[in-house]
C-alpha cells in the first residue's frame, strides 16, 4: 500500500486530521530513551533499559526491519521513534496476526510524525515477506524471522496557508488573555512551517482564553485542515465554542484520613458563587500541597455546568506518613564537616499542625571537641491562622558558635506570622528575645535583645537547587533594643541572585549573586558578635575560613557594620549526570555602617564539579584566595548538596 498526493495536481484536497494530530501529540510526547541498566530491589525494578530482561511471548513471531527513510536525520529521527516496528523490534509480537497489526498500526504512526513536522505529502510503504502489508492475511505462515521493510519519503516541507479563527472573545483582549496566547511563543502564523502541533498548541490557548474569561467548558467546535499540493500550504480554520459562563460551586473533598475535612475545604479559598477563574483552582491547588501533609492532590471538575450557573469542584487528595526524619551532611578542609537531623509530625492535631525538631553539630574535625558548634530548635507551625495564606509559627533555639573571631551561646525565643502575598512572593514578622553570651576582642559580655525580625523573600527560580532561569531577592531588616547597654538599632540587609540560560537545553548557565547589609545605631563594641558582618566559607567567600574576613582590633577579626559580597559562576553541563563550574566570589566586611570602599577587597576563585541527582546536584568545590592574608590557607575544599547558590 502507497499512500501519497492525489494524482490530480491542480485541485485542492480537503484532509481532517483529527486523529492524526492527536496521534502526533501522542508520538512527540511518548518518544523517550531508557538507561541501560537495571536492578531489582524488595520486588521494584529500577534504572530499567532496553537490554532488560524481555518477557516471552507465547508463539512469537519474530523479524528483521529494514527501516529506510529520504529525509534529514530529524525527520529520519522522529519516524525511527514513532514506529512501532522499530520501537519494539526487540519484543517479537504474538504470531503472524500480531505481527501485522503493529506494522498495520505504523501507518497512521508514522504519518502523524510527519504532520507533525509539516509534511503532508508523505509515502509509505510497508511490506512483509516481499508482500504489502494489506495483502497478508493473518493466518499467514511467516518464515522465522520474517523480513519486513518500511519505506518512507516524507515529502517536501509544508507551510500555513490563510488562519482563520472564529469564536474569539468579541472585547478587547486583556493582560490574562495575552498571558494565555503567549503571542511571543505563536507558532500558527501564515509562512510557518505547517507542524501539527502548533495547531493543537493554539487550540490550547484559544479555550484557556475563555477559561480565564469564566467559561469552564469552552472547547474546539470543529478544525478544518486544508492542504494545497500545488502551493504546498495548509489552510487552517478553527471554530472555538466558549460554552456558558460559570461561577464556582460547592467543594468536596475526597481522600482525608486524618486531616480535618473542613479544613482542607478552607484552605482552598474558594468561596461558592465567586466567578469561575482556573487561576482560582490552581491556586487553591499549590495551597493544599504547601501544607505539606498530602503525596497528591488532584482536581474534577464537574462535567456540565448547572442550570443554576454553578460549577461544583472536587479536591480528591492522598495523605503522606505523618512522622517523618531527615539530615544532611557538608564538609570543607577549613571548617570541618558539619551533620544535621531533624524529626518531624507534619499532622499534630489534625489541620497541617507541625512540630519539629532540629539538631546540628559543626566544625567537625576542624578544632576538638571544644571547639564544636552546635545548634537545637524546637519549631511549631500553624498554617491558616488568619487567613488561608498566612501561617504562625514558634520557636525555640540554642546555639553554641565557636569560630576564629568569637565565642557566643545563645538561646533565642521567636513568635511571628508569614504571609504569602503572591505565589512567588512572602512577607513574614516575628517578635524576638534573645539572651546572649559573647566573647571576643571586646571582652566577656552578654546581651539581652529585643527585636522584630522581618523579611520579604521573592523567589522566581525555576528549581530551588539547580536553578538555570529566574532571580531570587530577598530584603531582611531587624529593629532591635539591645536592654543591657540600653542600645537601639537596625540590622539590614539584601540579597540578590540571578540566573540566565545561555543555550536551549539548559546545558550552560551564568549564574551571579550580590548582597549588602548595614547596621545603623550603637558602636561596633554595642552590637552582639553573633549580629556583626562576618565573610568567608562555603556560602560567602570561598578559599577564604568561615567567617574571617573583615574588620580587626589587632589580629582578631570582630566582624563589620557594613558589608557587600558578590559571586558569578558559568555551570557547564558536560554530561547527564557531570557539570563543571568555574567561580569567582569577592566581598568586603567594614567597621562603620556606611562602606570604605577604599579598603581591601578579598577576592577567592576556584573549580567545582557537580554531580546531578534526583535530589539535586552534589557540589565539590576547590578555591584559592587571590588576596590572602599571612595566615589564610592556600586551598579550600568544599562538598554540600545543592548548587552554591
Amino acid at each position: 500500500m502507497s499512500l501519497g498526493p492525489a494524482k490530480l495536481l491542480d485541485s485542492v484536497i480537503s484532509a481532517r486530521l483529527f486523529l492524526a494530530l492527536g496521534i502526533a501529540t501522542l508520538v512527540v510526547s511518548c518518544a523517550a530513551t531508557a538507561p541501560a541498566f537495571a536492578f531489582e530491589l524488595f520486588g521494584r525494578k529500577f534504572f530499567e533499559g532496553t537490554n532488560a530482561e524481555v518477557a516471552v511471548v507465547p508463539d512469537a513471531q519474530p523479524y528483521t526491519l529494514d527501516l529506510s527513510v529520504g529525509a534529514d536525520e530529524e525527520i529520519a529521527e522522529a519516524v525511527r521513534s514513532a514506529s512501532a516496528l522499530h520501537r519494539e523490534r526487540d519484543r517479537p509480537p504474538p504470531g503472524a496476526a500480531g505481527l501485522l497489526a503493529r506494522a498495520r498500526g505504523d501507518y497512521a504512526r508514522i504519518m502523524a510524525a510527519l504532520y507533525a513536522r509539516g509534511r503532508y505529502g508523505g509515502t509509505i510503504r510497508i511490506l512483509v515477506n516481499g508482500e504489502p502489508v494489506e495483502a497478508v492475511t493473518p493466518d499467514a505462515a511467516l518464515p522465522d524471522p520474517a523480513p519486513v521493510s518500511v519505506t518512507v519519503d516524507p515529502g517536501p516541507l509544508f507551510r500555513f496557508g490563510e488562519i482563520s479563527i472564529e469564536g474569539l472573545p468579541a472585547t478587547a483582549i486583556t493582560v490574562e488573555d495575552r498571558d494565555a496566547l503567549d503571542f511571543d511563543d505563536w507558532e500558527l502564523t501564515e509562512g510557518a512551517e505547517a507542524r501539527s502541533g502548533a495547531v493543537l498548541e493554539t487550540e490550547g490557548r484559544l479555550v484557556e482564553v475563555w477559561r480565564q474569561r469564566g467559561h469552564p467548558k469552552a472547547k474546539v467546535a470543529s478544525r478544518d485542515l486544508v492542504a494545497d499540493h500545488r502551493t504546498r500550504t495548509v489552510d487552517v480554520t478553527l471554530v472555538i465554542d466558549p460554552g456558558p459562563e460559570a461561577q464556582l460551586g460547592t467543594v468536596q473533598v475526597t481522600g482525608t484520613e486524618r486531616v480535618v475535612r473542613e479544613f482542607v475545604r478552607r484552605m482552598t479559598s474558594i468561596a461558592p458563587g465567586e466567578p469561575y477563574d482556573p487561576d482560582t483552582i490552581r491556586r487553591a491547588r499549590e495551597r493544599l500541597q504547601r501544607l505539606g501533609v498530602f503525596s497528591s492532590v488532584s482536581i474534577a471538575e464537574a462535567d456540565l455546568v448547572g442550570a443554576d450557573g454553578l460549577l461544583p469542584i472536587t479536591f480528591n487528595i492522598s495523605e503522606r506518613k505523618r512522622r517523618l526524619i531527615g539530615g544532611g551532611a557538608s564538609y570543607s578542609t577549613l571548617e570541618g564537616a558539619s551533620l544535621e537531623a531533624y524529626w518531624m509530625h507534619r499532622n499534630l492535631f489534625g489541620r497541617a499542625e507541625s512540630l519539629r525538631f532540629d539538631a546540628a553539630v559543626s566544625r567537625i574535625g576542624a578544632e576538638d571537641l571544644q571547639g564544636l558548634n552546635y545548634a537545637a530548635a524546637t519549631t511549631f507551625r500553624k498554617p491558616g491562622v488568619l487567613t488561608p495564606d498566612t501561617d504562625l509559627t514558634l520557636q525555640l533555639a540554642g546555639k553554641r558558635e565557636f569560630v576564629d573571631a568569637y565565642e557566643s551561646r545563645s538561646v533565642n525565643i521567636r513568635g511571628g506570622l508569614e504571609h504569602r502575598l503572591s505565589n512567588k512572593l512572602t512577607g513574614s514578622t516575628a517578635l524576638s528575645v534573645e539572651r546572649t553570651y559573647v566573647e571576643d576582642a571586646f571582652g566577656s559580655n552578654r546581651y539581652t535583645i529585643v527585636s522584630l525580625p522581618s523579611e520579604l523573600d521573592y523567589d522566581g527560580r525555576d528549581n530551588k537547587l539547580d536553578p538555570t532561569r529566574g532571580l531570587r531577592a530577598k530584603v531582611n531588616a531587624e529593629p532591635l533594643f539591645e536592654l543591657e547597654g540600653s542600645t537601639p538599632a537596625l540590622v539590614a540587609r539584601a540579597s540578590l541572585s540571578g540566573y540566565f540560560s545561555l543555550s536551549d537545553d539548559d546545558r550552560t548557565v551564568l549564574a551571579g549573586r550580590g548582597a549588602l547589609g548595614s547596621i545603623v545605631g550603637g558602636k561596633l563594641a554595642d552590637i552582639p558578635a553573633n549580629r556583626r558582618f562576618f565573610l568567608g566559607g562555603g556560602g560567602s567567600i570561598r578559599g577564604y575560613e568561615y567567617r574571617s574576613v573583615g574588620p580587626r582590633i589587632g589580629d582578631e577579626v570582630v566582624g563589620g557594620l557594613s558589608f557587600w559580597e558578590a559571586s558569578i559562576e558559568a555551570r557547564f553541563r558536560v554530561t547527564e549526570t557531570i557539570g563543571i563550574v568555574p567561580f569567582i566570589d569577592a566581598g568586603a566586611a567594614y567597621a562603620e555602617s556606611i562602606p570604605d570602599l577604599s579598603e581591601d577587597i578579598r577576592v577567592g576563585a576556584g573549580l567545582g564539579v557537580r554531580y546531578f541527582t534526583g535530589l539535586g546536584p552534589l557540589r565539590f568545590d576547590v578555591a584559592v584566595p587571590l588576596t590572602p592574608r599571612g595566615e589564610d590557607s592556600s586551598v579550600a575544599f568544599y562538598v554540600g548538596l545543592g548548587q552554591a547558590f
